[in-house]
């Protein structure tokens, strides 16, 4: 199988669904679910390169509070809207040239719901600084 060539993680995505699935059994857990699909979303290249700016954005802004009752209701809309804000399965997501990732979702960690919390925000906040820093000039 091999490791990710966007985090370099093996089996990422399966860490991702094990992240998402207590986010949504779990409130402790699921309290930073903004930030877990923000960064995992990032770190893969899976957003449109339209919207990767205000991602970046938005995980940075909410790295100590989940969003309000309004951004979630806003981030639905958007996500849902006529426009597409994701590569389609199908689309092929390039690897960003020459990224150092300083974590990954090899790093979060599942054991308890303050250690998951504190690791997902940990990861988040690598990956919006580390793309904000190498999207500054460059097209991918």
């Amino acid at each position: 199988m091999g490791a990710c060539p966007h985090c370099g993680v093996e089996a990422c995505e399966a860490k991702f669904q094990e992240c998402l699935d207590r986010d949504f059994a779990d409130p402790d857990y699921g309290v930073v679910h903004h930030l877990t699909v923000g960064a995992y979303m990032l770190q893969h290249s899976r957003y449109l390169d339209e919207n990767v700016a205000g991602t970046v954005d938005f995980l940075l802004r909410h790295l100590d509070r989940a969003p309000g009752e309004s951004a979630k209701r806003d981030i639905r809309r958007w996500t849902d809207g006529p426009r597409r804000v994701a590569r389609r399965g199908e689309e092929s997501a390039p690897v960003p040239p020459e990224l150092f990732w300083p974590s990954s979702i090899g790093d979060v960690d599942l054991t308890t719901a303050d250690s998951y919390r504190a690791s997902v925000r940990r990861w988040a906040e690598a990956v919006a600084r580390a793309v904000r820093r190498t999207s500054q000039g460059c097209d991918w």
